[in-house]
């Protein structure tokens, strides 16, 4: 029987594409296999909601056992891949057993980067059992060490505080969120905690780890209970390398979300495809659902090229950031009420390529939502009605 679609990763892309797939009128037989035991789920919720008791797994589950089995699809979990040969359309499993299919997805996601040494008092983030021993650590009074100041650092340092922790977090660049934000960002990201109590420092770096305490590369010593290492996340390429899949800092597709390998797909963390010319990757919730989605409409014969306007939001104790599009050389600054932003980024010929914003709640949502609508209009745009905060960017959209 080889008129199987198999997925490999039940995370938030696989998931949504299994979802997708159903949908969409594929009556085959479809299976979905991952590494957790849990059902496809989001991830933003395990820095905010799930750490600060506000949110369980399955309110942030794609579906729940009923619906997965009303829809006849096939869970394999704790039996991962452990070979895929392409030639033969076939994939073995670690009990041995071999599955030929039709069609493939590899949703296989990534996992948290680790420090050399392991550490008892050493926590990552980036599963919900991960997000649970956390939950569980974060007392009022926890003395924690957060070492990298990206996003997932941020928010566990906002959520941390929230519950009455003590809060230092470290970061070995010059700035928060750097490869990312553009500087003025980063600058009221580093405000807005340290007003909030965290202890934020900047160009430091970590020389070891001790039950107690951290010690710096400059003989400062820190003492903590709790270290919370967000460093970035690995993607999990393993399979497709040993399959002969072209892969680079993820596993490379063409414009269909299509690998080098025929009847093969990737989508999501691990998917790595062209943006304005050149391979990126993007590790947000907003990818994992439009190329799980769009993966399921190709994987059907579809052929549909992925199109989509990246985008990403953070939310940092009351405040809200939303991005949307990408980032140019050229910058218009809107000042918003209250000290917040908005950020256009143009292109040579006026033309709305990104943009960024930052305010108190959601209250730029729907400027970011309205940029995302004059991105795909491609209209010259004036400078200086951009930086107008008294105009209203449905005035552009009509101009």
């Amino acid at each position: 029987m080889n008129d199987a679609l198999i997925i490999v990763g039940a995370g938030h892309a696989g998931g949504r594409a299994a979802l997708t797939l159903r949908k969409e009128g594929y009556t085959g037989r479809l299976i979905l296999i991952g590494d957790e035991p849990h059902l496809p789920y989001e991830r933003p919720p395990l820095s905010k909601g799930l750490l600060q008791g506000t949110a369980d797994l399955a309110g942030y589950s794609l579906c729940d056992r009923e619906r997965l089995a009303e829809l006849d699809i096939e869970h394999i979990a704790g039996n991962p891949v452990i070979r895929l040969e392409p030639q033969q359309h076939r994939l073995q499993l670690a009990d041995g057993q071999w599955l030929p299919y039709a069609g493939l997805l590899l949703a296989t996601g990534g996992r948290a980067r680790r420090l050399p040494q392991e550490h008892a008092n050493v926590l990552y983030l980036r599963t919900h059992d991960d997000a649970l021993a956390l939950r569980n650590a974060l007392t009022p009074g926890t003395r924690l060490v957060v070492v990298g100041g990206g996003f997932i650092g941020l928010e566990v340092a906002a959520t941390a505080r929230g519950l009455g922790c003590e809060v230092t977090v470290l970061e070995a660049g010059p700035r928060l969120a750097a490869r990312v934000l553009p500087p003025v960002i980063s600058q009221a990201l580093l405000a807005l905690h340290r007003e909030h109590g965290v202890d934020v420092r900047l160009n430091v770096a970590l020389e070891s780890i001790q039950a107690d305490s951290v010690q710096l590369v400059d003989g400062q010593v820190l003492p903590c209970d709790l270290v919370v290492v967000g460093i970035g996340m690995q993607p999990s390429i393993e399979l497709a390398t040993a399959a002969g899949l072209e892969v680079g800092q993820g596993i490379r597709v063409d414009e269909y979300l299509r690998t080098s390998a025929a009847n093969i797909y990737a989508a999501g963390d691990v998917c790595e495809f062209r943006l304005d010319g050149l391979y990126q990757r993007q590790e947000t919730w907003r990818n994992a659902e439009a190329q799980g989605r769009h993966a399921a409409l190709n994987l059907l014969g579809r052929e549909v090229p992925f199109d989509a306007i990246p985008g990403f939001w953070s939310d940092q104790y009351d405040w809200g950031l939303l991005t949307v599009g990408v980032m140019s050389p050229s910058m218009v600054t809107r000042v918003l009420p209250g000290g917040g932003l908005l950020l256009f980024y143009l292109d040579p010929e006026q033309r709305l390529q990104g943009a960024c914003g930052w305010a108190t709640g959601n209250s730029v949502a729907k400027d970011i939502k309205l940029c995302e609508r004059l991105i795909s209009a491609r209209i010259p745009l004036d400078v200086s009605s951009l930086a107008d905060a008294e105009l209203s960017l449905k005035t552009l959209l009509r101009g």
